[in-house]
């Protein structure tokens, strides 16, 4: 018996409250419109309090600067024609009531780049008897967002959120912020970017065309690049390439490979270049410090080549018979050579010792000696055809001796170019170097520096 009767009493209560619940129902919306602005009062605007959520950054669009992000947007304003006595009714407090059954500002999201604000019409009121209406939603937002890549990838973006009214100025629905920042709290961390915080500003703003005030809350989203991917993936390898480009100086001319090497590296620092590019937006208002650092690293790898063909060119010249000028001489192989360091090596040919013209001196000397003998008439008959051939291999002897001279006068004057050649490399390396030493420090500082 029992049972039975906390059974009854348990139905005879949902009977009251389904009761108390109808008949408030019933009186709320007698008379309610839920298609037009509830008036209370002679030019009482409405306030709707605004806040926002952010759940999670779903991307940001660089290329073409558009934001996407889920968040739960929270609506909070009054309803005169929605109040009532709870006690009236069985301490009815609150009402959880469909979108259609009320009347909801229409909060827009200007710079909207999608769709209208998904969720916006699926969810619920929950009313007080008070009067006020608190309605949240979970929504996808993407908004056009202007990006500013002058520290990629050590940048921070922020992405303006500005709702408003579209159909009603401020004199009639005043928009309000409802916290002073985003909420956080539910924030799920992204790869890419790490949210910074969410400030908040309200503005009232005047058009040509109405003399009304026109409020609105923007909200801030601002974002920081996580670079780490982006250091690995692009300025690591970039700087390793233009690092080989130094090696270009170091490789023997006659490797023959030093031209080869430069253009590789040229087309490596291209390949990256387009990378880079894909991954930005095509505006000219601003240029990412790392585009001028691969342009500067593209035009140091163009004059090292440059550079290298000119210093072939210089060691092969003394194949060409070419003196060395004076003053490349004491400039090159005198000042330069001692400051860089080339080690001046000396000369590995032997100087030769030409054959005196007047050898026949010899012969003669030779022949007087028999003059002085008794069967010199005799002799001197027999020594005629010897005197000839030796004369003859004098004569091979000198061309000999001159040939080894010209040779080894062209092989020094070979060697002294090459050794001009090696002094201009060693310059060439020690520019090539402390420049790109100074572009990687003074861009890429400069870029975490500026950025914070």
């Amino acid at each position: 018996m029992a049972n039975v009767g906390i059974v009854i009493l348990v139905g005879m209560l949902v009977t009251c409250v389904h009761g108390n619940q109808s008949a408030l129902l019933g009186n709320l919306f007698a008379n309610y419109i839920s298609d037009v602005r509830p008036i209370c009062g002679a030019n009482v605007p409405i306030e709707v309090k605004v806040g926002l959520a952010i759940r999670q950054v779903i991307e940001l669009d660089e290329p073409n600067q558009i934001v996407t992000v889920n968040a739960w947007i929270r609506l909070k304003w009054f309803d005169c024609q929605m109040t009532w006595n709870a006690t009236e009714y069985g301490g009815i407090s609150q009402l959880i009531l469909p979108y259609e059954k009320l009347w909801t500002p229409d909060i827009t999201l200007f710079d909207n780049a999608g769709e209208k604000l998904v969720g916006l019409k699926d969810n619920r009121n929950v009313v007080s008897s008070d009067g006020s209406v608190i309605y949240n939603f979970p929504t996808i937002i993407q908004s056009l967002c202007k990006v500013d890549v002058t520290y990629f990838p050590f940048d921070t973006q922020t992405c303006a959120l500005k709702f408003s009214s579209w159909a009603y100025h401020g004199l009639q629905l005043n928009v309000t912020n409802k916290a002073s920042a985003g909420d956080m709290s539910s924030f799920k961390v992204n790869s890419e970017w790490h949210l910074v915080s969410v400030p908040v500003e309200r503005h009232v703003e005047y058009y040509g065309c109405c003399p009304e005030p026109y409020p609105d809350v923007t909200f801030y989203v601002i974002l920081k690049r996580k670079s780490i991917y982006y250091v690995v993936n692009l300025l690591f390898p970039c700087i390793l390439i233009s690092a080989v480009g130094i090696l270009g100086f170091l490789l023997p001319p006659d490797a023959g490979e030093k031209v080869s090497l430069e253009i590789t590296v040229l087309l490596s620092l291209s390949v990256f270049m387009l990378v880079v590019s894909d991954t930005l937006p095509p505006t000219s208002e601003t240029f990412p410090f790392i585009g001028i650092y691969f342009c500067l690293s593209l035009m140091l790898v163009t004059i090292s080549t440059i550079l290298t063909v000119f210093v072939l060119n210089v060691h092969f010249k003394g194949q060409h018979g070419i003196a060395v000028p004076r003053w490349v001489r004491s400039l090159v192989l005198g000042m330069l050579a001692q400051l860089l360091c080339v080690r001046k090596e000396t000369p590995v040919h032997p100087i030769k010792t030409p054959i005196r013209d007047d050898s026949d001196l010899h012969v003669q000397d030779y022949m007087g000696d028999f003059k002085k003998g008794k069967h010199h008439d005799t002799e001197m008959n027999d020594l005629l055809p010897l005197n000839k051939v030796m004369k003859e291999q004098l004569a091979v002897l000198k061309e000999i001796n001159r040939r080894h001279a010209e040779k080894d006068e062209a092989a020094a004057l070979e060697d002294e170019w090459k050794k001009v050649a090696v002094v201009m490399d060693r310059l060439c390396l020690v520019l090539f170097f402390t420049l790109s030493v100074l572009c990687t420090l003074g861009i890429l500082l400069q870029c975490i520096v500026a950025s914070g």
